[in-house]
């Protein structure tokens, strides 16, 4: 979509009030609309309060969805982008006191298996385990509710534990190319970490990736760190509670070369 004077002068302004938080809005009508930003860390994030959105859904057509971007630059962050592509529409950025402003629009964008960034909750361990089951295997697996270091807590369910059976997973005794590991790192109260068993194939068939060397590759997302592959060695085999095959994947879709 272009921007017109008009709707562009709106988005400024409203940027300008809002500095030096986020502020956020959308496009109905080639009108630019400005909604409360309820995100308790609104220098950094934003969040549209449901019940604002929903009346304003109810006027007409969400055309774009914005908001700026304080002390910092109109390019769409890894997160910008996820939700992009989960909103499907276009979304529009607005830096402020460099005052710059962009449109992105929906371009299929998937954030990659090796090097992503981590964000709790949607792009974190489970959401890698999750994501390289269905671009691998085809094999879409359940979501589950979670806060972030819910492994600390008593009162918090335990993520995997209670869940892997759901999933569709079940505990083996020895490891196959794409088994899911579940781990203990730290004290916690809770299994907290989830690895993938790579073995010495170190490609993937959904994306290019460097080759790697090694007979007992794993694939991992550690803690407010880039997603890896590392070697398993002693301090892994010492941390890990279970191993898990899920029970739709055959010996012939587990074959890869390396």
């Amino acid at each position: 979509m272009k921007i017109k004077a008009k709707l562009k002068k709106q988005i400024i302004t409203a940027t300008i009030k809002a500095y030096p938080e986020e502020m956020c809005g959308v496009v109905v009508d080639d009108e630019f609309v400005r909604l409360p930003n309820i995100s308790k860390d609104a220098k950094n994030h934003f969040e549209i309060d449901h019940k604002a959105l929903a009346e304003i859904e109810d006027r007409g057509e969400i055309q774009a969805y914005v908001h700026s971007h304080p002390d910092g630059t109109a390019v769409a962050s890894p997160l910008d982008q996820h939700q992009i592509e989960l909103h499907g529409k276009p979304w529009i950025i607005c830096a402020y006191p460099d005052t710059g402003i962009q449109v992105f629009k929906p371009t299929g964008y998937k954030a990659p298996l090796l090097g992503r960034y981590y964000f709790h909750g949607w792009q974190d361990c489970y959401s890698l385990v999750r994501d390289f089951y269905e671009r691998e295997f085809n094999i879409v697996l359940a979501d589950f509710e979670r806060h972030d270091k819910w492994w600390e807590s008593q009162d918090h369910a335990s993520l995997y534990l209670e869940n892997y059976e759901k999933a569709g997973f079940y505990e083996v005794s020895e490891p196959k190319y794409g088994d899911m590991i579940i781990c203990k790192v730290g004290r916690t109260e809770h299994p907290n970490h989830a690895v993938i068993w790579l073995g010495d194939k170190s490609q993937f068939k959904s994306e290019q990736v460097d080759q790697c060397i090694g007979s007992s590759l794993i694939l991992h997302h550690p803690y407010n760190r880039v997603s890896e592959r590392t070697i398993y060695g002693q301090s892994w085999t010492e941390r890990t509670v279970k191993i898990l095959r899920h029970k739709d994947v055959q010996n012939n879709s587990i074959s890869r070369s390396a």
